[in-house]
């Protein structure tokens, strides 16, 4: 019998709706996201310019991506998008819309966002970062889920996918059954942030994952200053053995 070693490698990967258009202080931001020490950062409604600002505050690579515009082709540096930042390696990055609504000055255009996060420890995934539509547009928003699970499926299982970001799933399990990967342990409620009630954001990872864990704020004041949505991070363990991902374990 051949002895197989196999190391587990720990990944943290934070998301967060930033709500980039009420002019968040980036400042405290990049602190929120330092003191976390991810390895992948996902933003939903971020500016192309405010991604700029805290890849440069955190000295990490990113990639940024239009989601829409309502003031087009006017104030152009107003455009919303998705972000995703890493300290590690950065490739493949792309995005395609996932909505009924096409037009890009319409807020009910939803994209995924997506690119491969490589680490020196030759562990790598594909994060996608999305956006789904409001709690007012449930058949939108599982028609939105169930073509980013089409999108992973044809992108292959390898590297393993991570999905995050605001899915505006409230009371709606369909939406997380829909989406490829598990939400081991369900994070505590993450909206409104001065007083969650409802957990709107999320972060998927592969079922072979282990010892999981995830950390949200309490919330309150301080935090509405920044965004109605709570970050959500998750921690996690995944074997990894000559040159790909082990089974899971018996």
């Amino acid at each position: 019998m051949v002895r197989v070693e196999t190391t587990g490698l720990e990944w943290a990967v934070l998301s967060w709706n930033v709500q980039g258009t009420k002019h968040t202080d980036l400042e405290r931001v990049a602190d929120v996201i330092r003191n976390e020490s991810p390895d992948v950062v996902v933003l939903q409604e971020i500016r192309r310019s405010q991604a700029t600002e805290l890849a440069e505050r955190l000295q990490m690579k990113f990639t940024w991506s239009f989601k829409h515009h309502v003031f087009s082709p006017f104030f152009r540096d107003r455009a919303e998008g998705a972000a995703i930042l890493t300290p590690h390696a950065l490739d493949a990055a792309a995005h395609t819309v996932i909505s009924e609504a096409t037009s890009r000055r319409s807020y009910k255009r939803r994209i995924a966002q997506w690119a491969l996060v490589g680490r020196p420890d030759t562990s790598a995934y594909r994060i996608y970062n999305v956006h789904l539509s409001p709690h007012n547009r449930p058949d939108q928003r599982r028609l939105e889920a169930i073509r980013v699970a089409g999108l992973v499926a044809e992108h292959g299982d390898s590297p393993p996918a991570i999905v995050a970001g605001d899915f505006n799933d409230a009371g709606e399990p369909i939406v997380i059954a829909t989406l490829p990967g598990i939400e081991h342990v369900p994070p505590p409620p993450t909206n409104p942030s001065d007083d969650p009630i409802a957990c709107l954001d999320h972060v998927l990872v592969p079922a072979e994952a282990r010892d999981v864990s995830v950390s949200v704020p309490a919330g309150g004041a301080d935090w509405a200053e920044l965004s109605d949505h709570l970050p959500v991070t998750v921690r996690f363990t995944l074997d990894w053995v000559q040159g790909g991902f082990a089974p899971p374990r018996p």
